[in-house]
């Protein structure tokens, strides 16, 4: 009769190695890091199992598989199997859920038969990919029809609208691929040209990351947050700057989708008040407005 006593994956790593090493769909076997296949964290993996020397071969008796990651004491996977299911081996789905955060991890697998029995470890690695480019770009309510952000409101009559200094507000429009408490992490960065990155433009600032996570898809609004602090996300576009937005959507901490680029401009050139000195029309020094003291 098998037996009743639950294996942790403590308890199994002193159990007699006498199974073969797992192997999994879509990885190399001679690979040491064990790659996975590129869709692993959307899909999950499957382990395939080599049929066991003590695999039952006559009765009711039937054996129970549990696959295991090192570090997590609970089972991610089991199935039982009986004189009716023999073959040379066996396959089981591990769901995407059940698999770690983590850039690398290790497998293994017991086999609860006539006597308790484990396999090695198995390495496994995700394969670094982009996740596919589904989502929308996000918008800027406050910048102007030709995408600039300047010194004055460019909708003074919206209640919700920022001057510059107060942040720069960010719109992500909802995505029918949203689900309730995924993760959209936007990433924002400076630029010192009207379009972004290019061959010989520079990063005004580092790429600076917020996490806003989705609370409503009944009504499907669009996800809003405002960028800020200004003098360390804002402050360094003077004129003829820009800024990207790009976001990821996550779930269960797994980035699945992520966005086309959003583009700001800002220009912070102070209007210019102009004097007239010997009939001559000659502009103030330029400055860039980081505050309402400018206002007249």
């Amino acid at each position: 009769m098998p037996t009743k006593v639950p294996i942790t994956a403590s308890s199994t790593l002193n159990s007699a190695v006498l199974l073969s090493l797992p192997r999994v769909d879509g990885v190399d076997p001679q690979d040491p890091a064990g790659t996975l296949p590129a869709d692993a964290k959307q899909v999950g993996i499957v382990c395939v199992i080599d049929r066991w020397l003590s695999f039952p071969v006559s009765g009711e008796r039937k054996d129970r598989v549990e696959i295991f990651i090192v570090g997590n004491p609970d089972v991610v996977a089991r199935a039982e199997y009986g004189v009716a299911d023999d073959a040379v081996e066996f396959r089981i789905s591990v769901a995407p859920e059940k698999l770690p955060d983590v850039a690398t991890f290790e497998l293994f697998y017991t086999v609860l038969s006539t006597n308790p029995t484990t396999s090695d470890k198995r390495r496994l690695t995700y394969a670094i990919v982009a996740p596919p480019q589904r989502l929308k770009e996000a918008d800027f309510p406050d910048a102007d029809i030709w995408g600039y952000i300047g010194c004055d409101k460019n909708y003074p009559d919206d209640p919700e609208s920022l001057f510059i200094w107060e942040g720069v507000r960010v719109e992500i429009p909802f995505d029918d691929l949203f689900n309730l408490n995924d993760v959209l992490r936007v990433y924002w960065q400076a630029w010192g040209s009207l379009n972004g990155p290019g061959q010989h433009t520079e990063p005004l600032t580092p790429e600076f990351e917020f996490n806003e996570v989705v609370t409503d898809v009944v009504n499907k609004q669009a996800v809003k947050l405002v960028i800020k602090p200004f003098a360390s996300h804002i402050e360094p576009m003077r004129s003829n700057a820009s800024a990207t937005v790009n976001y990821q959507l996550l779930r269960n901490g797994i980035p699945i989708f992520r966005s086309f680029t959003g583009l700001v401009k800002v220009d912070r050139v102070i209007p210019q008040r102009r004097v007239i000195r010997g009939g001559r029309v000659i502009p103030e020094k330029i400055e860039y407005c980081a505050d309402s003291s400018w206002m007249p």
